[in-house]
């Protein structure tokens, strides 16, 4: 009886699966169309070096607005990026910290050169805009405008121009914009099936998190009305790179990090082609090895990342 039984049951369960309607999410790039997307990220470290603990939180939030033009007779389709607005605070180690809001930026800026630095990239950064240009298949086909941004840089402190020159370099905008569209699945889904990517993120100095994510699809979500599809993410693995061409007093130079825990969410509206939302907390620990000032130094890191992109209620759909 057993032995019947089974067999009859995994078909049951075959033919349920089989039976789930099938999705396929794709970013659509219509033309003479404007959005605005909010992005918010929060770092909190704890370096701990030779007992001692050594603490770093970021919160930084950028306004940033996207408007398509006409495809152009070739089949191109320029997007302009513009970052509105930036707010954001910094504290460091020894009670230092930065404090800034676009609606005024010649406010606080800190009287220590390399707090001064972090502030003058800050308000460089405040209307900064490029132009990425897509190809009929929707990959990016190149990026324009970027010497524009560059010569933001011009005129300030080493530090703050080496930041914006690092930040709007044409290679790392493609690659961000490839990555957003870079995660979604290649075929059609169902509801519980994952897929894989692996994703950069550029913390700054030369170091990037490079981490292999997965992605499954939860089905559907209603928000606001609007029926989107939701995605959950979690990182299953990171490494940690560090360009050994960019100078910094305390690099690291060897690294063992995990994943302790990772969870996320991105809300698809599939008829538009866009994120709505994305979400996503993520905390890396273990250990790395720094050199500072020729010296090797061993030491344990707790990194909590905590990033939020949604889409503003009063752009246009």
């Amino acid at each position: 009886m057993i032995r019947t039984v089974l067999p009859a049951t995994a078909l049951v369960v075959c033919l349920a699966t089989t039976g789930q309607a099938q999705v396929k999410l794709e970013v659509k790039h219509p033309e003479n169309t404007n959005e605005t997307y909010k992005n918010t990220t929060k770092l909190h470290q704890i370096l701990t070096l030779n007992g001692m603990e050594i603490e770093v939180k970021t919160d930084e939030a950028t306004t940033t607005s996207s408007s398509s033009g006409a495809r152009r007779p070739d089949g191109m389709l320029p997007v302009t990026r513009k970052i509105e607005a930036v707010k954001a605070q910094l504290d460091l180690p020894m009670g230092l910290n930065v404090s800034f809001d676009s609606a005024n930026p010649d406010a606080d800026k800190p009287d220590s050169p390399i707090l001064a630095a972090i502030h003058s990239r800050l308000k460089a950064m405040t209307g900064a805009s490029f132009t990425l240009v897509f190809d009929k298949a929707g990959k990016v086909a190149a990026v324009e405008g970027t010497d524009k941004v560059l010569a933001r840089a011009e005129g300030l402190e080493e530090a703050a121009s080496s930041m914006i020159k690092d930040r709007f370099s044409a290679e790392k905008l493609k690659r961000d914009a490839e990555q957003g569209v870079g995660w979604l699945p290649d075929l059609l889904i169902r509801k519980g099936e994952p897929w894989e990517r692996t994703e950069s993120m550029d913390l700054g100095a030369g170091q990037t998190l490079t981490y292999k994510r997965q992605y499954e699809y939860d089905g559907t979500e209603t928000k606001d009305g609007k029926e989107l599809d939701k995605v959950r993410v979690k990182a299953l693995s990171v490494v940690l790179n560090v360009d050994p061409e960019v100078p910094n007093p305390g690099k690291v130079v060897k690294s063992d990090l995990k994943v302790a825990s990772s969870e996320g969410t991105i809300l698809f509206d599939r008829q538009a082609g866009r994120v709505v939302r994305r979400s996503g907390k993520t905390r890396i620990t273990g250990d790395v090895t720094l050199d500072i000032m020729g010296n090797e130094l061993p030491g344990k890191l707790d990194l909590t990342i905590d990033a939020t992109t949604e889409l503003q209620r009063s752009a246009k759909k």
